[in-house]
């Protein structure tokens, strides 16, 4: 079991991602608006990668058969177009202990549930379900009926009246010596 449920959000756990060819260590660090990788390259450089959440395609399901005996590995990931940034969120033995789990990641992150077939095929767990939203952003203040008035320190202060200047006409007496 690698993580824990997403209410304990931002999280960081270490895990092997990367595909089989390219298996690594990584350290990652979770929130519900992005996901940041870091690990060592090929060479030994240090390697970080910074995604958005929205980046991934959804929560996914795998079910992969351990032995012939019946055994299966069931992973909840995170998944990528790319293979080498598909972050494991939950291994289990049992595909019943994970159902409960997996929905509350799809939630959480707002992303669709999909389910990896054995052929690496993927499919949307809720077809004909929108995928779920997250509420549109409140503004901070309140809109009120106070919105176009001159602020409280303005307030007390008086608007300026322009003066009427007099005008004087006349002829304009000159003195010389």
């Amino acid at each position: 079991m690698l993580c824990t449920s997403p209410t304990t959000l931002p999280l960081r756990y270490t895990a092997n991602v990367g595909d089989q060819d390219r298996r690594r260590t990584a350290t990652i660090f979770l929130d519900r608006d992005q996901a940041i990788i870091k690990s060592r390259s090929s060479i030994g450089a240090p390697l970080t990668v910074c995604l958005p959440v929205s980046a991934f395609e959804g929560v996914a399901v795998r079910i992969v058969p351990r032995s012939d005996d019946g055994d299966v590995e069931v992973t909840v990931e995170l998944r990528h177009r790319d293979p080498a940034l598909n972050l494991p969120l939950l291994v289990a033995d049992d595909p019943s202990d994970i159902t409960d789990d997996w929905q509350a990641w799809g939630k959480a992150l707002a992303l669709p549930l999909l389910l990896v077939g054995q052929d690496g095929a993927i499919n949307a767990a809720n077809a004909g379900v929108s995928p779920t939203r997250r509420n549109p952003i409140q503004p901070r203040r309140r809109t009120s009926s106070f919105a176009g008035r001159r602020p409280r320190f303005l307030a007390r202060r008086k608007t300026g009246q322009t003066a009427t200047k007099e005008r004087v006409s006349g002829r304009e007496i000159i003195a010389r010596d």
